[in-house]
């Protein structure tokens, strides 16, 4: 693929494949292309190529931090003014907490792009909004995205599969069955909470298909995207508002975030190629399971509880809390799984050294992944051994 400098500015809102957008639309429309036919990039499993293209993305995002800070900066004035008129509607707004980080860094950002292998990252600027009668959708419809607009900011458009539309209550055409590969643009709105499909009467009809589930770690948030109505016709900067149920989410979400998920994340960037081998009992499909069992250990054992608790707290004025620790038998489990773990991924590595026809330039760049994925595999375990020796030492200390 040959790179044309692009400033950070298209980044933020890369009109994908030539889509035409309109964010007054009452109807889900249906996807124009033209040229591009995808705007996904491969960087190719070279280390180099990937540096380049972080160092080249993340240079021009630095240089353009200042006109989005300044933007950031206006995005929090807005959603300040609208708290304020909205407190007795339950709504409100933590300053501080928006400040500590409205523009995600260059680094995240070029971050993103080589992890989904996509220039479009929606979260550039970013903010959130405590709501502490989120369930209630009237809300979100009635009262704040009228309020949003009235100061020049209304929803973004994105692009959706047929087949993700009609898991959230889409009637797809009898052409649409036959493809639901097939992309309609739709709002940016992602209402991820528990049990609320009883409300879709509720949203506007462009609205309806906007709620999907709760997060796998028991995370709920209302999530979107607004840009200013005057970008419509350019580049639009996308700025994204989480709604939380308040404070105590936030701080479940961030330490989440640091001690667990961040982690687990790390388990997908491993170079052995799992994803394609799917034989019951082969080493790949064992491995993919060491990592499944890994994954939900830490989001049982932490996130789920660490949400829970928020919730309890935020919502519904509950101190208690569902302990989060592990015991001596949760410690030896997590240890016989990533022995598995590495056991299995050798063992893959171990097949593919034996593949018939493998080229020297092919057996260097394996020795290459084996030493990356050991050397990462080592840090996901380490780093995982601390946040159980934190929440243990955590639990100790409100039970000594």
């Amino acid at each position: 693929m040959n790179i044309q400098a692009i400033t950070p500015l298209n980044f933020i809102n890369n009109n994908v494949r030539g889509a035409k957008f309109s964010n007054n639309s009452t109807v889900i429309q249906p996807k124009y292309k033209n040229t591009l036919a995808a705007d996904t990039v491969s960087f190719g499993s070279g280390v180099s190529t990937m540096s380049k293209v972080s160092d080249f993305v993340e240079a021009q995002v630095s240089a353009d931090s200042g006109r989005l800070n300044r933007i950031a900066t206006t995005y929090l004035d807005v959603l300040e003014s609208v708290a304020l008129k909205l407190k007795e509607k339950g709504f409100s707004f933590d300053r501080v907490y928006c400040e500590q980080s409205p523009v995600k860094s260059p680094k995240s950002y070029t971050s993103k792009i080589v992890r989904s292998g996509k220039f479009k990252v929606p979260d550039t600027i970013r903010a959130t909004l405590y709501c502490n009668d989120p369930y209630n959708l009237s809300l979100l419809n009635d009262v704040l995205l009228p309020e949003m607009k009235k100061r020049g900011y209304v929803l973004a458009d994105t692009e959706m599969s047929v087949k993700d539309l009609i898991k959230r209550g889409y009637i797809p055409t009898e052409e649409e069955l036959k493809n639901t590969s097939i992309e309609k643009i739709v709002p940016d709105l992602d209402i991820r909470l528990d049990d609320v499909s009883d409300q879709v009467l509720k949203l506007d009809p462009h609205l309806r298909y906007s709620i999907s589930k709760p997060q796998k770690s028991g995370y709920e948030d209302i999530q979107m995207r607004f840009i200013r109505d005057f970008d419509k016709k350019k580049n639009p900067v996308q700025h994204e508002l989480i709604i939380l149920f308040g404070p105590h989410t936030a701080i479940a979400k961030h330490e989440e975030s640091e001690r667990v998920y961040t982690h687990l994340r790390n388990l997908d960037e491993l170079r052995v190629d799992l994803a394609n081998k799917k034989e019951i009992g082969s080493h790949a499909y064992r491995a993919g399971r060491y990592i499944d069992l890994i994954k939900q250990m830490f989001r049982g054992k932490i996130s789920e509880k660490l949400y829970l608790n928020a919730k309890n707290k935020d919502l519904y004025d509950i101190s208690d809390e569902v302990p989060v620790m592990f015991s001596d038998t949760d410690v030896s489990m997590f240890e016989n799984y990533f022995s598995g773990l590495r056991d299995r991924i050798n063992s893959v590595y171990s097949e593919m050294r034996k593949g018939a026809e493998i080229s020297d330039s092919a057996k260097k760049q394996l020795a290459k992944d084996v030493r990356y994925d050991r050397s990462l595999l080592t840090k996901i375990h380490d780093s995982l051994r601390e946040t159980i020796e934190y929440y243990n030492y955590k639990h100790d200390l409100k039970n000594g």
